[in-house]
C-alpha cells in the first residue's frame, strides 16, 4: 500500500475555487479500483487544503493522475496556486 499525503497552498484569491475543484474529484476518485482513502482536509487558517490518500500501490497513484477529471485541476494549479504542492509518498513501516 502507498500512503499520500498532498499539501496544496493555494494564492488567497483562488483558494475557494482550489477547495471546489479538490470537492469535485472526491466521489470518482473514491470509486477507482485502487483507491483506498481519498479525504480532502483544510487546516485551521483555511489558507492549506490537505489530501490524504491510500492507493494499492504506485501504479494505482499515476492511474489516478491519469483521469481525465484530473488533468484540468493540474492545469488550473499552474496558476492558482503560491507555490508546488508539497507532496509526501509513504508506505507503511510495520507492513
Amino acid at each position: 500500500m502507498l500512503s499520500v499525503v498532498a499539501f496544496i497552498t493555494p494564492k488567497s484569491e483562488f483558494y475557494a475555487e482550489c477547495k471546489q475543484k479538490a470537492e469535485g474529484i472526491l466521489t470518482a476518485t473514491r470509486e477507482e479500483a485502487g483507491c483506498l482513502r481519498f479525504e480532502l482536509y483544510e487546516n485551521q487558517a483555511k489558507d492549506q487544503l490537505i489530501l490524504v490518500e491510500n492507493w494499492v500501490d504506485q501504479a494505482a497513484l499515476e492511474e489516478h493522475y491519469a483521469q481525465p477529471y484530473i488533468t484540468p485541476i493540474f492545469e488550473f494549479y499552474k496558476t492558482a496556486l503560491a507555490q508546488e504542492p508539497e507532496i509526501h509518498k509513504m508506505t507503511n513501516v510495520e507492513g
